[in-house]
């Protein structure tokens, strides 16, 4: 059975390192060891979810942080991609659910939530190197 957000979700901020490029968000999961890289429109719904801040308060700051028109599907869908990568303290919606939210709400695509996430190596995968030979330089 699938779980609804509580009114106001909760971004996870324990054993977490945290930096801003550009438009994006870099957020390193101490516990997993992976760095997730979150667009501008992951980052405010994130960066909003306080615990205080219901799903339409967290829409509107969406729509002023991007310039896009947003609504709760769209902050939802964020809710999700952002829990699929333990970055919030709530459960919530399944993705089938968002998604299907997202196209009968005709959600632009622009404004699209993303999270991209890479495992970081082991320090002794690190040291390995690549296993191929040094360039000589040029012939």
């Amino acid at each position: 059975m699938n779980q609804s957000y509580s009114n106001c979700p909760k971004a996870r901020r324990t054993d977490i390192l945290v930096d801003t490029i550009a438009d994006e968000t870099i957020v390193y999961d101490e516990q997993r060891q992976k760095a997730h890289s979150l667009n501008r429109s992951a980052s405010s719904v994130w960066r909003n979810s306080n615990g205080e801040r219901s799903i339409p308060e967290l829409a509107n700051l969406l729509s002023w942080d991007c310039g896009v028109a947003s609504d709760e599907s769209l902050v939802e869908y964020a809710l999700d991609e952002l829990a699929s990568v333990h970055l919030m303290e709530d459960n919530g919606v399944s993705r089938r659910d968002a998604l299907r939210r997202l196209t009968l709400t005709g959600a632009a695509v622009v404004g699209l939530p993303i999270v991209l996430s890479i495992v970081a190596p082991t320090p002794a995968m690190a040291a390995s190197g690549t296993g191929l030979p040094v360039d000589p330089g040029p012939d």
